[in-house]
């Protein structure tokens, strides 16, 4: 059950990723990062009435599930805010790609909040993410075009906040249901980017503009985040973020495919060299 929560996850995520990119140059990123958890809360609202009606949903909140939703929120706003940015400035491949490196993050960090140890085989597949990372930093981006340069920091600053957001939604878990912590983390984060949103002239009428798209989309981060957080009930996080990393094929067709994006085939290849460092990750905790 956990495996299939888990690629479902991975679809949503990149199904969510063509919606924003999409949206991007008709929406400021403020407003778009705002947007993504705004329009999920209707969902979470008709689920979670639906729940609790019916007996799945105590409503309980413990002061440890409390801290940590908070922590998750601020590291989220932290993590779409450049995901955002970093869409409207480059390529969704080369976005995505980036955006990879969040397990090579975990495995740094999870010692410290999760205990978690790093082993041989998960050195082996950091080399190969590095690699796949070093692949996808097409020449261009480094030297002619600060456009794409400016996307990679941001993804990279994605990066480390969505590693932070794992670490966050294991232990959220534990304390509480997947539905609530879903609910919960996103309305924070909704009040937390509210105030970026709305300093923008044009804020309304951007929502009412795209309120279909981003309507869409909020149903993927719907599907997205309780469908990781149930899998993370079953599997432990370095799983299920590996497993979410397969978002990384798809969201290289598809931007060679919908978005006409150039060097397809070569960032296909980095993305494949990285997939497979995160399947050894994967097979080395398994």
């Amino acid at each position: 059950m956990g495996l299939i929560l888990a690629f479902l996850s991975a679809l949503s995520t990149t199904a969510k990723d063509v919606v924003s990119k999409a949206v991007s140059k008709s929406i400021h990123p403020d407003i778009s990062t705002c947007a993504s958890f705004f329009f999920a809360l209707p969902f979470y609202a008709v689920i979670t009435t639906l729940a609790y009606v019916l007996g799945y949903e105590d409503l309980v909140f413990s002061p440890q599930f409390v801290f940590l939703v908070i922590l998750r929120s601020i590291t989220d706003v932290c993590a779409e805010g450049c995901k955002m940015r970093a869409l409207a400035l480059g390529d969704i491949s080369l976005v995505t790609g980036f955006l990879s490196l969040s397990p090579l993050i975990l495995i740094v960090i999870s010692p410290f909040i999760t205990a978690d140890a790093v082993t041989p085989v998960d050195a082996t597949g950091i080399i190969l993410i590095v690699l796949g990372s070093l692949l996808l930093l097409q020449k261009n981006a480094l030297t002619g075009e600060i456009f794409q340069l400016r996307a990679i920091l941001y993804a990279l600053a994605a990066s480390c906040a969505f590693a932070l957001n794992h670490c966050f939604d294991r232990l959220a878990v534990s304390t509480s249901s997947p539905l609530i912590a879903g609910f919960s983390m996103t309305l924070l984060a909704s009040l937390f980017t509210l105030p970026l949103a709305v300093r923008h002239r044009h804020f309304m009428q951007a929502l009412t503009k795209n309120r279909r798209p981003l309507l869409l989309r909020g149903a993927f981060e719907t599907a997205q985040l309780l469908s990781k957080l149930v899998a993370m009930s079953f599997l432990e996080a370095h799983i299920v973020v590996g497993i979410l990393r397969c978002s990384l094929l798809s969201s290289v067709a598809s931007g060679r495919l919908i978005f006409k994006e150039p060097k397809g085939n070569s960032r296909l290849l980095a993305s494949v060299v990285i997939y497979i460092g995160l399947l050894i990750l994967i097979w080395g905790h398994l």
